[in-house]
């Protein structure tokens, strides 16, 4: 709503953010309706989904400066941090570790493999794809029933722009 009032109150970096309730973000996401064909019915006429389109990209150098505003580290800390926090969660990943962070969410490494007769048949080279699972936690997941949605008129892009969930999966 343009025009409504924000108000922030900034904690530690280890505190959650607080808006004043009586001036709410509100928080609207984009999209678009696009028509979809069932693979699996070629013949039948398609029907109409929602496509996201995104508002934008944040950056790696934003989002640490963003970090190093709402707290007591520096852009180059902040940086820091999210460096080491790769580097440990790609080593525990490759252990075969569930990382999981409270008040984030986790992570963790999922497979998808040949299918074979027999478990005896069975061998580390029928793995054909390792791909990495995100869990959000609690708050991202109550974000995401909480959050509105605004009907664009511009069709959303298969650049990156705009994603949209396969009905066909």
């Amino acid at each position: 709503m343009p025009g409504l009032a924000r108000m922030y109150l900034y904690l530690p970096c280890n505190q959650r953010l607080i808006t004043n309730p009586k001036h709410p973000i509100i928080m609207a996401v984009l999209y678009s309706v696009v028509p979809r064909k069932n693979p699996l019915k070629p013949l039948e006429t398609p029907k109409f989904y929602a496509q996201i389109k995104s508002n934008g990209e944040e950056d790696f150098k934003a989002v640490t400066r963003a970090v190093a505003d709402r707290c007591t580290v520096t852009g180059s800390d902040a940086k820091a941090t999210f460096d080491a926090f790769m580097t440990v969660m790609i080593q525990r990943l490759k252990n075969g570790k569930i990382v999981r962070f409270d008040d984030f969410g986790s992570f963790r490494i999922s497979a998808t493999s040949e299918g074979v007769a027999t478990e005896k048949d069975f061998n580390a080279t029928k793995i054909t794809k390792a791909r990495i699972i995100f869990t959000p936690c609690k708050d991202l997941k109550d974000m995401c029933k909480a959050v509105s949605f605004t009907k664009t008129t511009a069709a959303a892009t298969s650049n990156g722009e705009g994603e949209g969930e396969d009905p066909s999966i």
